[in-house]
């Protein structure tokens, strides 16, 4: 019985230790991101928020219909971390309902007319927060370019 006792501490101290490290792992990328959202949120031609999201008008279309929360979108995209290394693209994502998007996505298609493009860049609390997705970190700021196709 001890010795199933202190095999079970044992796991317990190198889980919490793991964990720990995963966290200490991610802290300068943390930093890195929040400093560098920071530092160009106010570069010129960007626009923000009152949520934070920045974003730049490549193109806004003549064609005056958005999206709303219940909307069902199709977009093209590329998204790429701040050193430029891109994690995501796709010529024509597979209608999907605006709300089942992360937050930065919603906030800014909701904005966009069928057939502009913009640039996002969407900071950690509104993207994946602490949370890995995919090839996605925790706290990264995410650069997506952006064109919306169509609405349903």
């Amino acid at each position: 019985m001890k010795q199933l006792t202190f095999i079970s501490i044992c796991l317990i101290l190198f889980t919490l230790s793991f964990t720990s490290c995963k966290e200490d792992d991610y802290a300068d990328w943390k930093i890195l991101n929040d400093k560098w959202y920071e530092t160009h949120k106010s570069d010129p031609g960007f626009n923000q928020t009152e949520n934070g999201l920045c974003y730049k008008v490549n193109y806004q279309s003549l064609f005056n219909k958005k999206p709303n929360l219940s909307s069902y979108v199709t977009v093209k995209y590329s998204g790429k971390f701040i050193d430029g290394t891109v994690f995501d693209s796709n010529d024509a994502m597979p209608p999907t309902k605006l709300s089942n998007l992360i937050t930065g996505w919603g906030e800014g298609l909701r904005l966009m007319n069928v057939g502009s493009n913009f640039t996002f860049y969407i900071p950690s609390a509104l993207g994946y927060g602490d949370e890995v997705s995919g090839k996605i970190p925790p706290y990264s700021v995410l650069i997506f370019e952006v064109e919306l196709l169509d609405i349903e």
